[in-house]
């Protein structure tokens, strides 16, 4: 009896170090760190103190974007995470740029300017929002996300392929909301 609630209590630490470990790379990303791309502005100069009053929440200046982690099936590591920008227009689907592909050993395949792959938007058959790499080979399943909307939120995500298989994962939303032309 001691040692299954041993294997528990050791689940439990692997799954909450992973957690913290998530957490920590998707806050690298809101600040700016390693995986911002060239010429982001995201610090404020010391100079500029006076102007901040001025600005927008961080939250409302965040940059359209979505990512996502997805998880081997005992969800206590990372299998591969998914980076984009996202451009969203009144009248069009929005477009999902890959900004990088970080696979679960730290390997990191980054994409910028005007060579990063676009993925289309559409529904699934059963009317899910899906994204799809520009191949066709992996098509990330987004369950609640909410185009239109401001703000960061969580989105529920499978991400379907012969490479990484049917595995489940959590998105971040952030300013999906549609920009004035």
């Amino acid at each position: 009896m001691q040692s299954r609630r041993f294997g528990w209590l050791a689940l439990l630490t692997v799954a909450s170090v992973v957690a913290v470990v998530l957490v920590g790379l998707i806050g690298l990303n809101l600040t700016g760190g390693p995986s911002a791309p060239p010429g982001d502005q995201s610090a404020t100069p010391a100079g500029d103190a006076l102007d901040v009053a001025q600005e927008p929440p961080e939250e409302e200046a965040l940059r359209p974007s979505l990512d996502c982690a997805f998880h081997d099936f005992m969800r206590t590591r990372a299998v591969v995470s998914f980076y984009f920008d996202v451009t969203v227009s009144k009248d069009e689907p929005p477009r999902f740029y890959q900004r990088a592909i970080v696979s679960g050993d730290g390997a990191r395949k980054a994409s910028e300017g005007n060579d990063r792959p676009v993925w289309t938007y559409a529904l699934d058959p059963d009317g899910k929002p899906t994204i799809t790499a520009p191949d066709g080979e992996t098509r990330i399943v987004l369950y609640g996300l909410k185009l239109g909307t401001g703000g960061i939120l969580p989105v529920e995500a499978g991400i379907r392929s012969n490479e990484y298989r049917n595995l489940g994962g959590e998105c971040r939303q952030t300013n999906l909301s549609a920009k004035p032309q």
